[in-house]
């Protein structure tokens, strides 16, 4: 054995004694610099799934037997969720009861791995103590994969996060405010030591998309702009069946503008057609209708 080797292979012995003696805290902690944790009155303690469970990198079959909330029709599927204190969806609420049981994969794809178990929430200081944010790791690896946020979203060590860079969709904001609880009205639950009157905001269905079509589409030359109206995504339906880290961030970039998604595509089973192919959902050349949907017409179907 060359001594190179010898070195990587005593590096490796460290890491795994870090890892045993202090946890996946501790270790991670000590490679990855991250940030102090929370005190126990703010930290989630949620229930590690098994290291076997957490290990398994093999396919297996979806999912036979799907909650029932799958096959309501849009509005009465959202009306049955918990909701946060400004009336928005509160998604975590919604998976942490048994409302909802969203896939961490898509089909035909290697699962993702169970990170349930990575409890590691810290605590980002603000100018007072008043204004420090916590956050939770434990509730954000129940929805993403790791590689849904880092390096992308967050560098592992030296992100300067900041309230001016989260407003401006950095961050955070890539997608709280889009896809996820807006920061303007969900202070309290990041800042947990701030007392804010309730907000008079009305909630909104977040994540909604319109896909913009190109000027040269033959979908428009075809069918005309007003009669062939461009595609809208509503992540909200999604989120019922799958968890963000299915799709994020493969087969789609979580950024707006990042994914060129033509029918060409979801027809070679790439893109939407991954799940749009008449298997997994309604096939994306037989249900135009149900994604190519007038703004002024009410979402009434589920894929």
């Amino acid at each position: 054995m060359t001594v190179r080797n010898r070195a990587a292979l005593w590096a490796l012995v460290v890491a795994g004694t870090a890892y045993g003696t202090a946890g996946c805290r501790g270790a991670a902690a000590v490679f990855l610099d991250l940030p102090e944790e929370p005190s126990e009155s703010t930290a989630p303690n949620p229930t590690p799934n098994s290291q076997a469970a957490r290990a398994v990198t093999v396919l297996v079959p979806q999912d036979t037997v799907r909650p029932l909330i799958e096959a309501l029709e849009h509005d009465s599927a959202l009306a049955l969720l918990p909701r946060d204190a400004v009336g928005n969806v509160d998604w975590v609420a919604a998976l942490r009861s048994g409302a909802i049981h969203p896939m961490r994969s898509l089909p035909g794809t290697a699962p993702r791995n169970d990170m349930s178990g990575f409890a590691f929430d810290f605590r980002i200081k603000g100018p007072s103590p008043m204004f420090d944010a916590v956050f939770s790791h434990s509730t954000h690896v129940e929805w993403l994969a790791c590689e849904s946020c880092h390096p992308a979203i967050f560098p592992y060590r030296g992100a300067e996060i900041t309230m001016a860079a989260i407003n401006k969709g950095e961050y955070c904001g890539a997608c709280h405010g889009t896809v996820a609880f807006p920061v303007a009205t969900g202070c309290t639950r990041c800042h947990q030591s701030l007392n804010m009157p309730p907000s008079g905001n009305a909630a909104e269905e977040l994540g909604e998309l319109v896909f913009q079509r190109p000027r040269d589409s033959t979908d428009q030359e075809v069918f005309g702009a007003s009669q062939f109206p461009p595609a809208r995504f509503s992540h909200a339906v999604h989120r019922l069946r799958y968890r963000c880290m299915a799709c994020h961030p493969d087969p789609f970039e979580a950024r707006a503008g990042a994914n060129a998604i033509t029918m060409a595509e979801v027809s070679a089973r790439r893109a939407c057609g991954v799940c749009h192919d008449g298997g997994a959902a309604f096939s994306g050349l037989e249900g135009c209708n149900r994604c190519h949907v007038a703004a002024s017409s009410p979402r009434d179907s589920m894929p």
